[in-house]
Formats: C-alpha cells, structure tokens, sequence
C-alpha cells in the first residue's frame, strides 16, 4: 500500500509502546477487579500483622483467612478477566484484519478502475488520431476535386 495515512491504519497506540504508568492505568481499565482485589488482600495483610504485634492471635486469624479468600477471588478475577480480554483482543484483531483485507480489496478495485480508464482513454485517443487522419485525407481529396474542378471550369472557358 501508499505511505499516506489511511483511515484504517490503527489509530490506538500500542500497549508495548506506553509508558510504565500509563500501562498500568491502562491494565487497571482492562481488569479492575485485579487491582481491587489485590488492595483488599494487601490491607487483610497489614491487619493482620497489626493484630499479631498486639498479640490478638484469634483476630489475626481471622484477616488471614480474609487475606487468602480475598487472594483466591482476586486470582479468579485475573483468570477470568485474561480470558474475557484475551477475547476481546483476538476480536480486536480479526477485525483489525478484515479491514486490512477489505482496504487492501478496496485498492486493487481502485487500481483496476484507474486502469480500465487508462485504457479507455487510450482507445478514444487512437479513435481520435484515425479521425484526424480520415479528416485531412478528406481535405486533400477535397482539395484536389477542387483544383480538379477549376481545371474543367477553365477548360470549359478555353473552349468557348
């Protein structure tokens, strides 16, 4: 295809071709659950170490129970958003291709089109050229019929 830019070309940058934070946000669009899941985890966490420190063993056992139900929900969130997303970009992609193909079909009807008028006006250039050529045989047929007839005209004068 031509350098010039396409309404089809991708207009979304790459995921690989951000930067370290804007990949993040962008992941955390994808899947929200994930980062939710793994605060929730994280703070379960900290309670309870707190509770360990002050030496509340049936409370830190508690968050710990916590921390490993709210870990398994957000593994489940993962697998399960990798799999709707992973989905979803494969869609992405196949539609991504099929306009590829149809630009690409566009294109060569396009090239086909300019084609057929190339030589459409090639045809009527040639038919033009003929008709010049019958046009000035004409006119020198005319032109001798004329002299021809002025020849007979003066013959007729000279014989009267």
């Amino acid at each position: 295809m031509s350098g010039l830019p396409s309404s089809f070309d991708s207009r979304e940058p790459s995921v690989e071709d951000l930067p370290f934070l804007e990949k993040v946000k962008f992941h955390c669009k994808q899947q929200p659950l994930v980062p939710l899941g793994a605060l929730l985890t994280t703070g379960a966490v900290v309670l309870a170490a707190q509770n360990v420190r002050t030496g509340n063993k049936k409370r830190a056992q508690v968050w710990f129970r916590w921390r490993v139900g709210l870990q398994a929900a957000t593994l489940v969130a993962l697998v399960a958003g990798s799999f709707i997303y992973g989905t979803s970009v494969t869609e992405k992609k196949s539609q991504e291709e099929a306009m590829r193909e149809k630009a690409k079909m566009r294109e060569l009807l396009w090239i086909q089109e300019l084609e057929r008028r190339d030589q459409e006006t090639q045809y009527r250039k040639k038919r033009a050229e003929l008709e010049r050529l019958k046009m000035q045989e004409n006119e020198e047929a005319v032109k001798r019929l004329q002299e021809d007839l002025k020849e007979l005209e003066q013959q007729i004068k000279n014989d009267q």
